[in-house]
């Protein structure tokens, strides 16, 4: 029985698994929850949270908000190649951004290290800079990234 404070969440997490089956293993929990009567969503949350510990403890913080910053953006972009759409372009700025971001996080590493919930503020960012509502990475390129690079693009046009 679940706790009725939870299982508004579970029911979620269940529709969830129910639209991407495929990528929710739903079929072989599905077998797992009748074997042994327990709800597949339990297994689904319990694999899942042991997947990132397992990131957690392997490489830290880090490796998670760069997971976070590669794994949806990759998919998304992939996803974008083979539909033909114009989704393209947001891809690429996005991928054109948080590279640039990269690097400068690398270069400014030791103040990086000084900042409060540096990865927390990176995690916000990232999100911000990939959510279609947002699209904070044309915000950053178009305000801060192509002024800076445009007298270089337009000096490459002349050669």
């Amino acid at each position: 029985m679940v706790p009725v404070q939870i299982e508004k969440y579970v029911n979620a997490i269940g529709d969830f698994m129910d639209k991407h089956p495929t990528t929710t293993m739903n079929d072989k929990l599905k077998d797992l929850e009748h074997k042994t009567g327990y709800h597949k969503v339990y297994f689904f949350v319990t694999g899942a949270v042991s997947a990132l510990s397992a990131l957690w403890l392997l490489g830290g913080v880090k490796l998670l908000v760069d997971l976070l910053g590669f794994v949806y953006p990759a998919y998304m972009s992939f996803k974008s190649m083979d539909s033909g759409s114009h989704d393209d372009t947001q891809w690429l700025t996005y991928w054109v951004v948080f590279s640039f971001l990269s690097i400068v996080e690398n270069l400014l590493s030791v103040i990086v290290t000084a900042i409060p919930f540096y990865f927390w503020i990176k995690m916000g960012v990232i999100v911000w800079m990939y959510a279609p509502s947002t699209r904070g990475a044309e915000v950053l390129y178009q305000q801060g990234l192509r002024p800076l690079l445009a007298p270089y693009l337009e000096a490459g046009k002349k050669d």
